[in-house]
């Protein structure tokens, strides 16, 4: 079937042939009572032609029943048909309305036109619209390819059923096999290369390609189908990962206690690894059942690996006008950092609320990657956080996580990805992917893979670096992590540092007094970033609300105290007089 052929599909017509089809089914039935009762009204009589009178009456309500038998096979055909139908129909819609909204059309056979571009002039600029050609061109193919499959495979559903229903079988057709796609959906992952994640949008068309029968039953049987797939709505992604916690709970549960009964020393890593898992798992129960700052969503829950991983949101992933996505750095864990992340980000959403001019916002905390811990530096060559493979090998995960928000979403939304320490680091890399990543802020980031915004897909004066006083990994990570975050060309370095508002000179700041300093808006070191009140987090609430113009920018007195390293410290008290 072409892309034409889907346009031209009614399911509203299949739907009122399946309403005429109960109709008549309800008639016939209604006929076979009118037969049994007409028979139970008849004087009783008995001999050869009261027996031959019984058996006429049977089998005269037998092929009633058969009859409405058939005619159910057929309108439960029909009635699927349409609502396959109709998923397609709206794939086809979606991709339409995606092309119109970047001044492109589809025609019949499928293709996108793309209009005729002017020169920006800008590479950042170029770059950054390509970025959206190509989403556009992925995500439009996706929904076209999957409607065209559904539309084609739905055909092939109603011929069968219908022919099964002419040779007399009364099954009902919509049992648990046709509830669920004939095929089975592609496979999830992360993209494995440096381009779109094109397996997001499959994903994402797949879901819209089921009917609402076929998506509870595929959450409620097959979670594992639909909790870890990027593109899939947050909502239905909560309701099964919280079958697959359940799961992960008593899996934990069962291997700790196998752990404690095989005490031994050769045992010891395997009960600190379920120990681990068993406190991670209860972690995310706990944030999952608070009622403070809004619902929580689960869009990740995954114990297969050294550590948990999980994502957990505050608000309406599905359909907040803006949308952060934070990545935390060495020695995150989901047991040890979960609950003071939700905490934290409880207050941060609230705040980036009340700049958003009445606009809601909803923060991810993502946790979606194995994490270098502090013993790998010794331990591992791999995993050591002054290694980017971890940082390269997870960067697809991210961005497919980002752009699968945006896939399954009816509208887009204003996303940005927080990243802290070497989640900067991988940020980075998935800067480098084309991905739904509006906006980036790293702070305390050790390196960044990239000289230039313009090598990346994101758009221009989108990277937002801050570096505080006194953090060693911002001022010297980038020996090994490729280039300074503050020298990227096209970062906007935003301000970690306030002075007082007093005194009688501008050079007062000059002086090693803390009473110039204001500590209280200043961060210092290499995780005070977050801080209430702090003008870091200030700034950081500021790009997650989508208010650029909000901003504060990083002056030349804190320029040179950021860049004068770790003789600085952490506290300002002892800060040495600095030069700019």
């Amino acid at each position: 079937m072409t892309v034409a052929d889907v346009r031209a599909c009614r399911p509203q017509s299949l739907l009122e042939v399946g309403r005429r089809l109960e109709e008549h089914r309800l008639r016939v039935l209604g006929l076979a009572e009118l037969v049994l009762w007409r028979r139970s009204a008849a004087p009783r009589w008995s001999g050869a032609a009261s027996s031959a009178a019984a058996d006429r009456y049977g089998l005269v309500v037998a092929g009633l029943g058969r009859l409405a038998g058939s005619i159910a096979v057929t309108g439960h055909a029909v009635g699927h048909a349409a609502a396959r139908l109709q998923s397609a129909l709206e794939l086809v819609g979606r991709a339409d309305r995606r092309a119109a909204d970047e001044g492109a059309w589809v025609d019949g056979e499928g293709r996108l036109f793309l209009p005729v571009r002017a020169s920006l002039g800008d590479l950042a600029g170029e770059a950054h619209r390509a970025r959206l050609d190509e989403l556009l061109r992925v995500e439009v193919h996706a929904c076209l390819a999957r409607a065209r499959q559904a539309a084609s495979q739905t055909d092939d559903e109603l011929w069968r059923g219908l022919l099964t229903a002419a040779r007399g079988a009364t099954a009902s057709p919509g049992t648990a096999a046709q509830l669920v796609p004939q095929l089975p959906p592609p496979p999830a992952g992360p993209s494995t290369s440096a381009g779109v994640g094109r397996q997001v949008f499959a994903s994402a068309a797949w879901w819209r390609s089921l009917t609402d029968e076929e998506r509870r039953r595929a959450i409620r049987e097959r979670p594992d189908w639909v909790g870890r797939r990027d593109g899939v709505p947050a909502a239905a992604r909560h309701e099964a990962n919280l079958v697959l916690l359940g799961r992960a709970e008593q899996a934990a549960w069962t291997r700790e206690r196998e752990a404690q009964r095989a005490a031994s020393a050769s045992n010891a890593a395997e009960r600190t690894r379920s120990a681990e898992h068993v406190a991670a798992l209860q972690a995310v129960r706990d944030v999952l059942g608070r009622r403070d700052g809004g619902p929580r969503r689960l869009l990740l829950v995954d114990a297969n690996g050294p550590d948990v991983k999980a994502a957990v949101a505050i608000g309406d992933v599905d359909r907040a006008e803006h949308v952060v996505t934070f990545v935390g750095g060495l020695s995150t864990m989901v047991g040890a950092d979960l609950r003071r992340y939700d905490d934290t980000f409880v207050r941060m959403r609230s705040e980036a609320k009340a700049v958003a001019q009445g606009e809601d916002v909803a923060l991810v905390t993502w946790m979606g990657y194995d994490a270098p811990q502090v013993h790998e530096i010794i331990t591992s060559v791999d995993r050591n956080v002054l290694n980017g493979k971890l940082a390269r090998d997870n960067a697809g995960a991210l961005a497919d996580f980002v752009t699968g928000v945006e896939a399954s979403r009816d509208r887009p939304a204003h996303q940005t990805v927080w990243a802290h320490s070497y989640g900067g680091t991988l940020a980075g890399q998935a800067s480098l992917r084309t991905s739904a990543i509006d906006d980036v802020a790293v702070f305390g980031a050790p390196g960044l893979p990239f000289s230039d915004v313009a090598h990346t897909a994101l758009k221009p004066g989108s990277l937002n670096v801050l570096g505080a006083v006194g953090d060693d990994v911002f001022a010297y990570g980038w020996m090994v992590h490729g280039t300074a975050p503050a020298d990227v060309v096209g970062a906007s370095r935003l301000s970690t540092f306030a002075l007082k508002q007093t005194g009688t000179g501008c050079n007062h700041w000059l002086h090693p007094r803390s009473d110039f300093v204001d500590v209280r808006r200043t961060s210092a070191g290499h995780s005070d970033y977050l801080r209430a009140g702090t003008d870091s987090a200030r700034n950081l609430v500021a790009v997650a609300a989508g208010r650029p113009d909000l901003r504060v920018f990083q002056g030349i007195d804190e320029r040179a105290c950021t860049t004068t390293g770790p003789s600085l410290g952490t506290d300002p008290l002892r800060w040495p007089r600095l030069v700019p």
